[in-house]
């Protein structure tokens, strides 16, 4: 089997339905070169019900069922149940554009890449016209200049994974926490050999729903995006990550950064103060900022290292 697509269910009774449509409905391909694993995290409303119906008599379609423990821990179930050479992480929310089964699985058979990046499009529900974007790889790429060069997404849903690179290198989603590609994406670049990309647009990002994690930021965002920072801070010194790779990882420790920012925006005067005080205690990550490979967020770092209620102020402004 080529390919296995990794859908997480809870609470999307809305969206569900759309979803498995999208997946199922693929000409040119046989259940023998695909499969959904399908994994229930719980789900308290009537998605199971759709599923079910939806799947009734599918050869290719299997179903877990586990109580809530996170998006993380049902994509790792997932991972774990899958067959195929390759595993797509699909959201729930989501959907694939018609017919692109068959021209993916092709362009994986010729490329026997360890990671291939999809084109997506973000979809709304009201008159903001569709945005399509795009990160095309010439031929079959080094991973590695890829990640310097930082032209990667950061979703997990836009990137295709041979299942036995992943295992072979553990590489599976921190547990229990939001942000949890930001977590994973960048050490999967790091350690993949090879790169290719499919060109055309298949996903479609799905920005209308309101119970998305990112959809508002939350206390839990700003501490989880520490917890990611980290993680990534104590990566590089144990895979003794050097020179631009290095500084490759200090401005993915940037871009989290940034996002720790927007949510003092979102949350309580309090509950900022926590924020601000994670920042004082976690100092390392400033001063790696100012390593990174952009300019900008060396200067943020640099900035709020010095004085953090003034440099908080300035990188606002730059940013």
């Amino acid at each position: 089997m080529k390919l296995s697509i990794i859908i997480p269910v809870y609470n999307v009774e809305q969206y569900i339905g759309r979803c498995l449509q999208s997946c199922l409905s693929q000409p040119h391909v046989t259940p023998g070169e695909y499969e959904l694993v399908i994994v229930n995290d719980g789900t308290k409303d009537n998605s199971m019900a759709i599923v079910e119906e939806m799947t009734r008599g599918c050869t290719n379609v299997t179903i877990i069922n586990q109580q809530n423990q996170g998006l993380s821990m049902a994509r790792n179930a997932g991972l774990k149940a899958a067959q195929g050479e390759y595993v797509w992480f699909i959201d729930s929310d989501d959907w694939i554009e018609d017919n692109c089964l068959h021209g993916i699985i092709e362009r994986l058979e010729r490329t026997k890449v360890d990671v291939l990046q999809l084109q997506y499009k973000n979809v709304y529900n009201d008159d903001i016209p569709n945005d399509e974007h795009y990160s095309i790889i010439k031929g079959i790429g080094n991973s590695k200049k890829w990640m310097v060069e930082n032209t990667y997404f950061t979703a997990v849903q836009f990137m295709i994974y041979r299942r036995e690179f992943l295992l072979q290198n553990n590489l599976q989603f921190y547990p229990g926490i939001y942000h949890e590609d930001s977590e994973f994406k960048p050490k999967v670049v790091y350690l993949a050999d090879t790169c290719a990309s499919y060109d055309k647009v298949v996903y479609n990002y799905f920005k209308g729903n309101a119970n998305s994690i990112t959809a508002v930021l939350k206390l839990k965002n700003g501490i989880d995006l520490f917890t990611v920072m980290n993680s990534l801070y104590t990566f590089v010194d144990n895979h003794k990550v050097n020179g631009i790779y290095r500084r490759s990882f200090y401005t993915q420790i940037g871009n989290a950064m940034k996002t720790v920012l927007r949510t003092l925006d979102t949350v309580s005067e309090e509950e900022a103060a926590t924020l601000k005080q994670m920042m004082r205690d976690n100092r390392h990550l400033l001063r790696c900022m100012c390593k990174a490979n952009n300019i900008r967020i060396q200067i943020g770092g640099l900035l709020m290292y010095t004085n953090l209620a003034l440099g908080l102020k300035i990188y606002k402004l730059l940013s």
